[in-house]
């Protein structure tokens, strides 16, 4: 997929992109039918807003905010969330009602101000767009001096570990099957919708062009990190 990212033009990738969000919609996934997923989405999802601490002065913005599941439970702030993709935006606004202001853009070209939010959400995104770097030299852009960024990334390879022993004890389909609009789930996300598959320390080498790392969570336990929710703080 390494390769894929690198052939593929920007609007090709809006329409890859496009079909991977209808193939594999997020939303429904937030509400998948095995509840351990469901218990991991829950326990990342209050990380990344335990992490932000928002005050009501603050304006907060999602990158890459999906059906909105993450930004909707926001507690306070002035409120902004943009995806490249119109299908899962338009869910978006029918579940957000105004709630937060949303936009259609790229997150590698991010159509704000400089330093204009104090805080950043980018959960779960990294890995599936065309250039990382880009995309975290935007936010570092739009961010306040000290405003903080929480980014939320998978840790692919004890994902994949995992996977490997579901398939190999026969219970890989019955865990993740199919159930609603959400499809069954591949056996290695690198194959279909991740373009990117970096080691923690990998990200964190991008990381620091940019921002300083302050604090760190495993998801859903430490023994078990198949998430890393990290908070970023931006430096001069």
């Amino acid at each position: 997929m390494e390769l894929l990212s690198r052939r593929m033009k920007s609007e090709e990738f809006r329409e890859w992109n496009e079909k991977m969000v209808r193939k594999y919609d997020p939303d429904a996934f937030h509400h998948h039918h095995n509840p351990f997923i469901r218990f991991i989405e829950s326990k990342r999802v209050r990380s990344i807003f335990k992490m932000m601490d928002i005050e009501k002065d603050d304006r907060v913005i999602e990158i890459g905010c999906g059906a909105g599941n993450i930004i909707e439970k926001a507690p306070s702030g002035k409120l902004f969330g943009t995806d490249i993709s119109p299908s899962i935006l338009s869910k978006a606004k029918h579940k957000l009602n105004q709630k937060v202001h949303l936009f259609l853009a790229d997150a590698q070209n991010l159509p704000c101000k400089d330093q204009i939010f104090t805080k950043v959400i980018c959960s779960e995104v990294l890995e599936h767009i065309l250039d990382p770097v880009s995309a975290l030299n935007e936010i570092a852009r739009i961010l306040k001096i000290q405003g903080i960024a929480i980014i939320s990334i998978p840790n692919e390879s004890l994902i994949n570990r995992m996977k490997s022993i579901f398939i190999r004890l026969g219970i890989f389909k019955w865990l993740f099957q199919k159930k609603g609009d959400y499809q069954e789930m591949p056996e290695r996300m690198e194959d279909e919708w991740h373009l990117h598959t970096f080691t923690l320390e990998e990200w964190f080498t991008l990381f620091r062009e940019k921002f300083k790392a302050t604090r760190q969570k495993k998801i859903p336990f430490p023994g078990l990190p198949l998430r890393y929710v990290v908070c970023l703080e931006k430096i001069e």
